[in-house]
């Protein structure tokens, strides 16, 4: 203590100070390794005093936070500021403590029955002080009073504490320059008695932190203000009683009061006695207001004595640990808490809690994960409980390890599964279920299912098909023809059978695969001959006009072309007209599965007439004159040549 290597890993101290007083400097700060002290905040905040060099007859020695610094840490006790550590940087010396404020910054929005409990508290630390420590504090007051994080009052101010040999007149006189005049006797220098102070100013703070209240709202507080001036502060010290003796007075034996010190000093009671307490503990708090008593039980009801105990896991934890809901399904309990009330003071507990390492405790959130999962935000799930989850599931205890990863199921939907599982993921399962058994509760509809019942009114084209004017269209077709699903492909044929009606004839015909040979011929043109339209091949004409003898009309039909231009897409616009009429099923659009109807068959038009190829016979031409340089190498040999004989010894004869 007292060096640069007490300084805590990870502090980051703010820069403006909540509270200046004449010795220190009062600053929150955060510290991030806050999860091995319970009872910080759960971001944890730590409070951190700052004090310089004090010149006076009682800090020749040390200075006044130095000496507060020790004293807290020589005397520890649940209702005294918890010490963390402490260490000097250059000439100020620093102080680091759980989260605190000062009780003048909260005073105002404190309850009647919070005050009762916090001057519980301060007694039962100055009872401590006084008689197991032989100490007095000195210099009781509002400002030696600090409330933490949870909302407990705790006893800070120890810079004048001192044994009570040591307390004369004369220390007294010393400290009286900065101790709280109001709480000062004043017959305190004639006194020869001065070890009755603590007495007098803790009877000075009861009537300051009551200022402003009724003396009805809390069980006995007419009756305690005046005992506080008649004994406590009677002029003689003598006739001032011990502080032990206060801790009897009825103001701190009312019922709310008795719960909580029995909370306070459960491991001192019996089974029998923890037994009963558990098992009514619920109808008792019901009674009061649920914020006072979640901020001043609330820690105590989760501590951990209070989770271990069998009798408070069975009739008490399964409704402190449940937020209320107001909407119950049949044969629910419902909570204790309100969802908010909740959040705001229990939540902090449950995010400690996940950091002890304490099977029992830890199996204990595990089976009541469910009703409170949903009150943490999704940074608090992913980055405190979620890593605690994970270590759960290293453990050697199977109960431990099946209960978690049913916890972490729970988070999968909350978090996703990236984050829960992690690592690469694929598409392994699919939907194998028929597309007639889906519905709309448990899975997502598919847009094909809209697609193959739109009708052809529905779907988008660049040309103008139906009138503007709603007029019938001149081509007669339906304008409320849809299209079906296609069919599947395992005896998909056989239902197509079924589908066509005699009301839709088939006046659309295809060729089979063996009439596409010549498909890939670019060298085509469209003509018309007797208002037919007709595939003429360019290579065809040239082989034509070589071969065939009506050369004349071959002309005459070329020149029919540029006249026929205008009306082909009127041609081929009826076509499409003419397939749409007649298109049943999606599947028609299949040229496998295209039907020709034999009966209509005269009456189609062949767009694929002349695409036949004409295959001649190549002609072979035999020269038959003999040049005057005739040899044997140029030799052509007639029919009736034999192929096996030779060509002789001598050949330029």
């Amino acid at each position: 203590m007292g060096n640069d290597t007490s300084h805590l890993n990870g502090l980051e101290i703010e820069e403006k100070a909540i509270e200046v007083t004449d010795f220190w400097s009062h600053y929150q700060a955060t510290i991030k390794d806050s999860c091995r002290y319970f009872s910080l905040k759960s971001d944890g905040s730590v409070s951190v005093f700052k004090g310089e060099i004090v010149l006076g007859p009682l800090w020749t020695v040390s200075t006044p936070l130095e000496k507060f610094s020790n004293n807290l840490l020589k005397y520890r006790h649940p209702c005294i500021v918890r010490y963390l550590s402490s260490w000097q940087q250059r000439s100020t010396f620093h102080l680091a403590t759980e989260y605190v404020q000062p009780l003048a910054h909260i005073l105002n929005s404190q309850t009647p029955l919070q005050i009762c409990i916090g001057l519980n508290n301060i007694l039962q630390a100055l009872v401590f002080l006084h008689e197991q420590a032989g100490m007095s504090h000195n210099n009781v007051g509002v400002s030696s009073v600090y409330v933490s994080g949870d909302g407990q009052w705790k006893l800070a101010g120890l810079q004048y504490l001192c044994t009570f040999n040591e307390l004369n007149v004369a220390y007294l006189k010393h400290a009286r320059i900065h101790r709280y005049d109001k709480a000062i006797d004043p017959n305190e220098d004639s006194q020869e008695i001065s070890s009755k102070v603590d007495q007098y100013a803790f009877a000075v703070l009861v009537e300051d932190v009551f200022k402003g209240h009724s003396d009805d709202e809390v069980p006995h507080l007419k009756e305690f203000k005046a005992y506080c001036r008649s004994c406590l502060q009677n002029p003689n010290p003598e006739k001032r009683p011990n502080l032990s003796e206060v801790l009897k007075d009825n103001f701190f034996n009312h019922e709310f009061i008795t719960i909580y010190k029995f909370l306070n000093f459960l491991p001192l009671k019996s089974e029998e006695e923890r037994n009963e307490f558990f098992s009514n503990i619920l109808s008792h708090l019901k009674v009061y207001d649920e914020e006072t008593v979640a901020k001043q039980l609330g820690g105590l009801l989760l501590s951990r004595l209070t989770l271990l105990d069998q009798t408070a896991r069975k009739d008490v934890l399964p409704f402190i640990l449940k937020p209320k809901n107001d909407r119950l399904q049949f044969g629910e309990s419902t909570g204790f808490f309100s969802l908010s009330i909740f959040k705001e003071h229990l939540k902090p507990r449950l995010l400690q809690l996940f950091s002890v390492r304490d099977s029992q405790i830890r199996m204990l959130l595990l089976s009541h994960f469910t009703k409170f999962v949903h009150v943490f935000t999704h940074e608090e799930l992913s980055q405190q409980i979620l890593p605690e989850l994970l270590l759960g599931i290293k453990d050697t205890d199977d109960n431990l390890v099946a209960s978690t990863l049913i916890c972490l199921s729970e988070l999968v939907p909350i978090l996703g599964a990236d984050t829960v599982v992690g690592g690469k993921r694929s598409k392994l399962f699919t939907d194998g279920r028929p597309k007639g058994n889906l519905t709309k509760s448990n899975t997502k509809i598919d847009p094909d299912f809209y697609l193959a019942n739109k009708v052809l009114r529905d779907f988008h084209s660049p040309q103008t098909i139906f009138p503007d004017d709603g007029s019938t269209s001149t081509f007669g077709f339906e304008q409320t023809i849809t299209l079906n699903e296609r069919p599947s492909p395992v005896g998909g044929e056989a239902i197509e059978n079924d589908v066509i009606t005699s009301d839709t004839q088939r006046n659309f015909a295809l060729h089979s695969e063996d009439d596409w040979d010549d498909w890939d011929n670019s060298n085509k043109q469209l003509v018309t001959i007797d208002d037919k339209p007709i595939i003429k091949n360019t290579t065809d004409t040239v082989l034509m006009e070589e071969n065939s003898q009506d050369t004349k009309s071959l002309s005459k039909l070329l020149t029919t072309d540029k006249e026929t231009v205008s009306t082909k897409a009127t041609l081929l616009q009826k076509a499409a007209f003419e397939a749409k009429k007649n298109m049943v099923d999606i599947s028609e659009l299949d040229i496998k599965n295209q039907k020709i109807d034999m009966n209509n068959k005269k009456d189609d038009f062949d767009f694929f007439a002349d695409m036949m190829p004409v295959i001649e016979k190549q002609k072979v031409v035999t020269i038959i004159e003999k040049p005057d340089n005739f040899t044997k190498l140029n030799f052509i040999p007639g029919d009736e040549a034999d192929e096996n004989e030779g060509w002789g010894e001598n050949w330029n004869d």
